[in-house]
């Protein structure tokens, strides 16, 4: 998925925070074997599991981010 068009805009303020892009930095990748691009762009096991943890980690946060902008409606 690139950043410049997600497959559905406008998801809400919390999503690009959280999605998973190639081109999370706005820059081309240096390049190198598949390997290399595909951890370069932060889309190896690892980064995805660490991706993961850290959703899981901010969540209470991230709900109360969500019932703040709720109480403001």
């Amino acid at each position: 998925m690139t950043k410049r068009v997600p497959p559905l805009p406008d998801l809400g303020p919390l999503t690009e925070e959280y999605s998973l892009y190639a081109d999370q930095n706005d820059r081309w990748l240096s390049g190198g074997t598949e390997d290399d691009v595909i951890a370069e762009a932060g889309l190896d096991p690892t980064s995805i599991y660490q991706a993961i943890e850290r959703f899981a980690r901010e969540t209470r946060n991230r709900l109360e981010h969500q019932r703040q902008a709720l109480s403001e409606l």
